[in-house]
């Protein structure tokens, strides 16, 4: 029972004769050569299984034998048997049977079980004893000398045999006899059933002889049993004859024997001789029909190759005919040309020359319409200009009346806050005078005290003299003497300076006596040109008009009117000059040294001629350098050509170090001094006023913690500056932020143009609850002096008390209440506050309205009055009503994109503010565009010109900055494309596939942001060492395009950017609506956002990876298929590249050293020319090591990679084996470990990016299997591409297309090498919506290595699909392709729709 074979056992890798018959057959179809099949004759044939490349590797190992690359027939048939087995789902065995080594057995049957033979017939019993038979026939001649024993099955029917067996007795060798008429009747019956003529019959040919005798299941099997004498599972023509002699005994009732008798049992015997005699004589025959063959091969061979010899021959002169032919033909053609080429220049000739006739002919008549128009012009402008002035004459004495009414108004107000002052004053020198006399009397009184005192210590002295006192009395009377003219020189200093107090107090009364004197009789003057009221120097040459004088004041030169001027004695121009430094007290000298006296002298430059009217008052003229050594509020002390002396501060103008005047206006007192005049005090400054204002020049944002924000506009309080980033708060908000997006608030007598500006002023409405550092706390009814007012609502302000130290800091606006209006008359025109669009047309019903027509955008000025708001258009002002216009621009940034309000009308609030996002979405892009642009422009070229740093240096700052410029600017085209498809202010239906598209080619950023770091660093390092280098950045940061910001801040813009993008599709992905057809592509627009995100995170924290993946770029010479690879960057589907692993190896036959690189996507193997004696990773990829490889064979791709451990894995010797398609690359580490974690990380990273090819295969099979319906369909063929632009250096490409219309996509096979495919690709969509769906070509060249590369897109709208078939049907268009040089597509639309669009 032990020799049975069970079913799933061994024979199961078996190979039958029929399924080596077929596979001969499939064999041959490959055409094999001295029969072999090489191996990607075979790996084209089995990948037709659709078993996975893996697997097939794995089947090739275990089918060629030898090892040799290619495939006999044996072999060639274990394969197609292991393809078999595993499309089956069996395992593959570790290593070959040895059953599928050994020829197959003679036919099917030696393989097939009893039961399976006699078909449902079922055979259990144990395997008896073979009887002896009648020697076989001569004739008889098996085609296998093998035979397999018959399997057979124990069962129920093992005791009923046993038993037929016991009971059967002996019989006699006569009794057994064939007869010969017998053996006649079943020799006709053989050659019957035997229809192939092989010589014996199988079990299922038998089956229906015997089953016709009617006889039991046992009694067939033992039949069968002793009738195939040499177990070989099959009857020849004796066996057959004693099988039905049988038979007819157990139909007699005869029993059947045991074993066959000794007679017949030699049948055996003479048939194994005759079997082996039989074979000896097969091989020689087969012997000589090899020999006859190979004769006959040979000479067919030479026969063909005597044919083929024969027609090269005639080929090669049928091709010389040919070309001779051709020759002639293209001699005749040339001619032709050359003939036809000469008549079109005689022709071209004669029409450029008709045309430059013609072309004079025009210019002459143009040239005279010209002067015709233009001397009609310059008419039409000399009447307009006469109309001009006459309308300006009698716009002025029209509001003549109305000007001098509100100047008459300022002056009172003015003159009313002066006589308060001067009340003031006047009291506060009542108070010193009397201080004064009470001094006076106390001095007088000690003096009358101290005379006869002096007179008693001198006798006292001269007596004490006379009668010689001692030594230390006279000391101690002495130093009492001394003590005393010590107080007494004391109290003359104090009555000294509270003499030059009073006088300096009489003085300034006498001043403003004076300048409220001015104020009475002045009367401001008419038109744009009137000079201000105040002293000022009068032409008295220049005659006018009746009335009205020429002056020139404060730089200004114009007319007023004679009667609100008077002429200024001498007397008051000198009084208001100082008469010497000496008048003035030494606090009033300490503060001006403080604040109106420089470190270093400024130079003023004097704006009009001014008279001395005092020997000490210097002589001005325009432009005059005045050196200023002294100020002292309307008077300065300069000197000019050496000579010293005071001026009207007025008359001149302060010369900074940029050469920028700033004009210093009469009348204003300075509250305090500005950092900005004068920079050499600035540290000063801010030594005694720890917290300053500061206005915000740009707006910072930042997303880090701790930092202050503000727009551009704002006041900050600056509480620390340290560096280059500063501490400030804003009401309640503290934070860092960078010092040069500020600059010191300009007090206002340096503002150029200032004009005198009533304080604003209010009034505190709540308390305010535990206010933090720098807010005012307020009380209800307090007073605050407004300052600066913030977009955010916090104003800065003092806190107006009497008695006390008035307060600054910050308060909301909130809390207060204003009590006037800002500024007077004679401030500046108001700042706009917003905009308004006007929803009607309106006509002004009084003069002071303003006239508009609907859809007009109108500037807001003043919205104090609900009703009526102060608005600007057209360069008219007046009033409107509220209720006919309605907030945009500014008040709403959703409708920054239209300004037609008929277009804004037909959307929803939700459109509206989704197209306001995309139209941010594409500003901001260009703006970020242009801030790439400027680096180039204003940063890298003049560094790169300079020779400041090498260009290894340059590579480590600005990494690869061009390459993120071609990226983002190829989505910016993309992005203009679109919205011009769509019309000017149209909203823009879809952006979600542009999106997706082009964020899956931002690879660049990886290697720019994981790069960052060194970028930093090395420029940190740069200008801390090299201070001329820090100077030169700031030089060419200074151009007026940076805005203030430095190098290091542009080089933060590219991640800033990136980490956006989620942002912005996210606010267009929240007002998208569910069944938009852009939601889907949105969808996938943020997933490829986010994924890009993480991968540049990713990066930036594998710093160790990304260095030495640039060690990798720099140290490895590549050729071939990655000659232009970027190891730091994207792969094609697998995220960023990744190094894995890396050694060194060798290969097992040459022992050649060999430097491996494991990819996350391909194995690398290089060489180096020279030996490197270091090991391990960490030495090889030092900065210092100089070692250059080179590539060794075509990189692996792990997606066709099988890695096996050797035969024997216990062997010390450390190999392993890497199969790639057809080639298997045996490879040694240097210890055992080694190679455990080779083998280990290939296998992981070969199953990875299988695993990923098959998730997106797929998910691309899963989006093309949805089923959709709509309003129609689109039938498109891409026929062709003409004229594509390479993306590599050598000029090739691999293009395919990509067909998408929302959700819907599909992609058309790659052409290899051309730049003009040609696709005949066919692809259907499913039409939702007739005006928003768009048709997008996109043109991609496959990379295997990286993301595929952008070779242009197109676009057509269903809509304009519609219209042109309308006009014209199905037709063959021409689509030029976008954001690319060259390049265009040729399509067939055909557009079905089920029923006519609405």
């Amino acid at each position: 029972m032990s020799h049975l074979l069970r079913p799933g056992g061994a024979s199961v890798w078996a190979i039958t004769p029929e399924e080596r018959g077929k596979h001969d057959k499939q064999f041959d179809t490959l055409t094999p050569v001295l029969g072999y099949v090489s191996g990607e004759q075979a790996r084209k044939f089995f990948l037709q299984s659709g078993l996975p490349a893996s697997v097939l590797a794995e089947i090739w190992n275990l089918a060629d034998m030898d090892s040799d690359g290619k495939m006999d027939r044996l072999e060639f048939s274990i394969a197609m048997k292991l393809i078999k087995l595993t499309l089956q789902g069996r395992n593959l065995p570790p290593s070959l049977p040895v059953i599928m080594k050994q020829p197959p057995a003679s036919n099917c049957g030696s393989n097939i079980p009893t039961s399976a033979r006699f078909g449902n017939l079922k055979v259990s019993m144990p395997i008896l004893t073979p009887i002896p038979a009648n020697p076989p026939m001569p004739s008889l001649q098996p085609l296998m000398p093998t035979a397999l024993t018959l399997p057979l099955v124990s069962g129920s029917n093992s005791s009923s045999t046993t038993s037929l067996a016991s009971n059967s007795p002996k019989m006699s060798l006569s009794d057994w006899a064939v007869p010969q008429a017998s053996r006649l009747k079943y020799r006709q019956q053989f050659n019957t059933l035997d229809k192939l003529m092989s010589g014996y019959l199988s079990g299922p040919q038998v089956r229906n002889a015997l089953m016709a005798s009617n006889l039991t299941q046992t009694q067939l099997a033992t039949i069968w049993t002793l009738a195939d004498v040499d177990k070989d599972g099959q009857l020849r023509a004796d066996e057959f004859i004693l099988a039905m002699h049988l038979v007819d005994m157990a139909k007699t009732g005869r029993p059947l024997p045991l074993t066959l008798p000794q007679d017949l049992d030699k049948l055996k015997e003479n048939f194994a001789r005759g079997s082996a005699e039989l074979e000896k004589r097969r091989l020689a025959l087969e012997e000589e029909q090899r020999k006859e063959r190979a004769r006959r091969e040979r000479e067919e061979r030479e026969a063909q190759e005597r044919r083929e010899r024969e027609a090269r021959e005639q080929e090669n002169r049928r091709r010389l005919e040919e070309e001779r032919r051709l020759e002639r033909q293209r001699e005749m053609e040339r001619q032709l040309e050359e003939e036809r080429m000469r008549e079109l220049e005689r022709k071209e000739a004669a029409k450029l020359e008709l045309e430059r006739q013609r072309r004079e002919e025009w210019e002459r008549g143009r040239k005279e319409e010209l002067l015709r128009r233009r001397e009609g012009e310059q008419e039409e402008i000399s009447r307009l200009r006469a109309r001009k002035k006459s309308l300006e004459l009698e716009l002025e004495a029209g509001n003549k009346h109305k000007q001098i009414s509100d100047r008459l108004r300022d002056a009172q107000s003015k003159r009313r806050i002066l006589k308060a002052e001067v009340d003031l004053v006047n009291q506060t020198r009542d108070a010193r005078i009397a201080e004064i006399n009470t001094l006076q009397l106390e001095f007088e009184k000690k003096l009358s005290e101290l005379v006869p005192e002096q007179q008693r210590l001198t006798e006292k002295l001269r007596s004490i003299s006379l009668n010689k006192v001692s030594s230390v009395a006279l000391t101690s009377l002495t130093g009492s003497v001394a003590e005393k003219g010590v107080n007494c020189r004391r109290l003359k200093d104090q009555l000294d300076i509270l003499e030059i107090e009073t006088t300096d107090k009489l003085a300034q009364m006498e001043q403003y006596n004076k300048e409220l004197k001015v104020s009475d009789r002045s009367r401001p003057g008419s038109g744009a040109q009137a000079a201000r009221a105040s002293p000022g120097t009068v032409d008295e040459h220049t005659v006018g008009e009746p009335g009205w004088l020429c002056g020139r004041y404060g730089g200004n030169r114009g007319w007023f009117p004679q009667s609100y001027a008077e002429k200024c004695p001498t007397s008051s121009t000198t009084g208001t000059a100082p008469s010497s430094p000496g008048q003035r007290s030494k606090t009033t000298a300490l503060t001006d040294s403080l604040f109106t006296t420089s470190a270093g002298p400024l130079l003023a430059r004097a704006l009009s001629s001014w008279s001395p009217t005092s020997e000490n008052h210097l002589t001005l003229s325009p432009g005059d350098a005045i050196q200023v050594l002294q100020q002292r509020e309307d008077w300065w002390l300069g000197q000019l050509n050496g000579t010293q002396g005071w001026f009207p501060r007025s008359y001149v103008a302060l010369e900074t170090d940029e050469k920028t005047s700033i004009s210093v206006q009469p009348a204003v007192k300075k509250n305090r001094w500005s950092p900005a005049l004068n920079p050499a005090l600035s540290a000063f400054f801010f030594f005694f006023f720890p917290c300053s204002e500061y206005v915000a020049l740009y707006t910072y944002e930042s997303p880090e913690v701790g930092d202050l924000t503000f727009v551009e506009g704002d006041v900050v309080m600056v509480t620390e500056r340290e560096g280059e980033w500063w501490r400030g708060c804003i009401g309640d908000q503290t934070g860092v932020f960078p010092s040069n997006y500020v600059r010191p608030v300009e007090p206002e007598a340096a503002r150029l143009g200032a004009l005198t500006k009533k304080p604003e002023i209010a009034q505190a409405v709540s308390t305010t609850a535990a206010p933090t550092t720098h807010q005012l706390r307020l009380s209800p009814g307090q007073l605050i002096k407004v300052l600066a007012k913030n977009s955010s609502g916090w104003w800065l302000g003092e806190l107006q008390a009497r008695g006390k130290k008035r307060q600054r800091g910050w308060f909301h606006s909130a809390n207060v209440k204003l009590l006037g209006p800002s500024c007077s008359k004679s401030s500046p025109s108001p700042l706009p506050v917003c905009q308004v669009i006007a929803m009607y047309n309106y006509t002004a019903a009084n003069q002071d309205e303003l006239s508009f027509s609907k859809g007009q955008l109108i500037t807001i000025l003043d919205k104090t009055n609900p009703d009526w708001w102060k608005g600007e258009a057209g360069g008219v002002t007046g009033l409107l009503p509220t209720n006919y216009v309605k907030m945009t621009t500014d008040s709403d940034p959703s409708q920054q994109w239209c300004a037609d309000l008929m277009t804004l009308d037909s959307m929803t609030p939700q459109e509206r503010k989704r197209q306001g996002y995309i139209h941010e979405l594409i500003q901001t892009e260009e703006n970020y565009v242009e801030d790439l642009e400027l680096v180039l422009e204003v940063f890298y070229k003049p560094m790169a010109e300079s020779g400041r740093l090498t260009e290894a240096e340059m590579a480590v700052i600005f990494v690869n900055w061009r390459e993120l410029i071609m990226c983002n600017t190829r989505l910016l085209k993309a992005l203009r494309v679109r919205k011009k498809t769509g019309g000017e202010n149209m909203p823009v239906q879809l952006i979600g596939d542009l999106l997706a598209s082009e964020l899956a080619h931002m690879q660049p950023y990886s290697r720019f942001c994981s790069c960052q770091l060194n970028a930093a660093a090395l420029l940190q390092s740069k200008t801390h060492s090299q201070p001329d280098f820090k100077d030169f950045l700031k030089k060419i940061a200074t151009n007026y395009r940076c805005k203030g910001m430095p190098l290091s801040s542009f080089l933060l813009k590219p991640m800033q950017r990136i980490t956006r993008y989620p942002l912005l599709i996210k606010n267009i992905l929240e007002h998208t609506p569910d069944n938009h057809a852009d939601r889907v592509a949105l969808l996938e627009a943020l997933d490829r956002a986010e994924e890009l995100c993480s991968q540049v995170n990713e990066g930036v924290r594998e710093k160790e990876n990304s260095d030495r993946l640039e060690w990798i770029q720099s140290h490895v010479q590549c050729e071939g298929p990655i000659e232009h690879l970027v190891f730091n960057s994207l792969t094609n589907c697998l995220g960023p590249r990744k190094l894995l692993h890396s050694g060194r190896l060798s290969k097992t036959k040459s022992s050649r050293e060999l430097w491996a690189f494991l990819f996350n996507d391909f194995l690398l193997l290089t060489h180096s020319a020279k030996p490197f004696l270091s090991s391990g990773s960490d030495k090889l990829f030092s900065p210092k090591t100089s070692i250059q490889l080179k590539m060794y064979k075509t990189p692996l791709f792990l997606n066709e990679v099988l890695v096996k451990m050797p035969a024997d894995p216990s062997s010390d010797e450390p190999l392993f084996h890497v199969s790639h398609i057809d080639r298997v690359y045996t490879l040694k580490t240097e210890t055992l470990n080694e190679r455990t974690a080779w083998v280990q990380k290939i296998k992981a990273a070969s199953e990875h990016f299988i695993e990923t090819e098959k998730k997106k295969r797929e998910k691309a099979y899963q989006a093309r299997s949805l089923k959709t319906s709509g309003i129609g369909r689109l039938l498109v063929t891409v026929t062709e591409a003409q004229e594509l632009k390479a993306c590599k250096p050598n000029g090739k490409s691999n293009p395919y297309c990509e067909l998408t219309m929302g959700a819907q996509c599909y992609t058309s096979r790659p052409i290899s090498d051309t730049l003009n495919p040609k696709w005949n690709f066919n692809c259907q969509f499913f039409i939702k919506d007739l005006y928003q769906d768009v048709l997008c070509i996109t043109v991609f060249e496959k990379d295997q290595f990286s993301p595929d590369d952008f070779l242009g897109r197109t676009e057509v709208p269903v809509a304009t699909i519609k219209n042109e078939m309308e006009s014209k049907g199905a037709a063959n268009r021409r689509l030029l392709l976008h954001e690319v040089p060259t390049g265009e597509v040729s399509v067939k639309l055909d557009l079905q729709l089920y029923e006519p669009a609405k």
